[in-house]
Formats: C-alpha cells, structure tokens, sequence
C-alpha cells in the first residue's frame, strides 16, 4: 500500500532533484572543460551527442518541478544547443570549412551559450529550492536540503 492517498499524485521529490541536478551540472563543468582540451591540446574528443552525456541522460529521467516546467525547457533546449555547438566548434578547429574566422565564430557561440545554459541551471536549482523551502514551510517542517 502506498504511503500517498490515491487520490492524490504523489509528492515531488525536490530533494533528489536538487541533489541529482547539481550532481549533473558539476558534470557538465568537467564536459565543458574536455572540449577546451580538446582545442588546447588535441586531447580526445567527449560525448558530443546530448544523449551520451550525465546532463542528458537526468533530463530524459527526471520531471520538472512543479510549475517549472518552462524553466526546465529552457535548460533542455540549451543544453542541445550547447552540444550542437561543441560539435560546430571542434569540425571548425580540425580544419571544417571557413578557416579561422568560422572557428572564432564556433568558439564565441560556443562560450557564450555555456553561460547562458549555466545561468539558465542556476536558476531552475534557486527556484526548485526556493519552492521546497516554501512547501516545507506551509507544512511545517523544514526541507532536509
């Protein structure tokens, strides 16, 4: 028998979204610093399909947060970009048509959409929190975050 009413969906788990969404954004750090060795020292190339990588694979498997469901979109449609981009990037720098200009181009994309892709994580993370923390405070405990 489970603990919920059944009448009831059962309660979001913001605690292991939270844990588990920052896990994979730490991870996303370390994808993004690999396609910067990749152009500094031709190091091997990572995942580039959006479905290969820790961030993905969490996005396929987890819901949004309640009433998040556009921020959560949002961080979907920019984490694709940013593989589509890292892609771009390394075919331009292993000599893809265009030359240096196309590469320069690549790169400021490529830059410029990790940051908007993490100020994007940052904030769907802030407002997940913020949400447990008001749950918690009209049910009278306090989140275990």
């Amino acid at each position: 028998m489970s603990a919920s009413s059944p009448n009831l969906p059962d309660p979001f788990d913001y605690q292991a979204f939270i844990d588990g969404f920052e896990e994979v954004t730490y991870w996303h750090f370390d994808w993004y610093s690999r396609i910067m060795a990749v152009l500094l020292y031709n190091s091997p190339r990572p995942a580039l399909n959006e479905h290969e990588c820790r961030f993905g694979r969490f996005l396929e498997s987890h819901g949004a947060p309640p009433g998040r469901q556009g921020e959560f979109d949002k961080v979907h449609q920019l984490h694709v970009q940013m593989h589509k981009s890292a892609d771009t990037l390394i075919t331009s720098a292993e000599g893809g048509a265009g030359g240096e200009q196309a590469e320069r181009e690549a790169y400021d994309e490529f830059v410029e959409l990790q940051s908007l892709f993490l100020a994007t994580c940052f904030n769907l993370m802030r407002d997940a929190y913020s949400d447990s923390c008001e749950l918690a405070q009209r049910q009278g405990s306090t989140p275990a975050i």
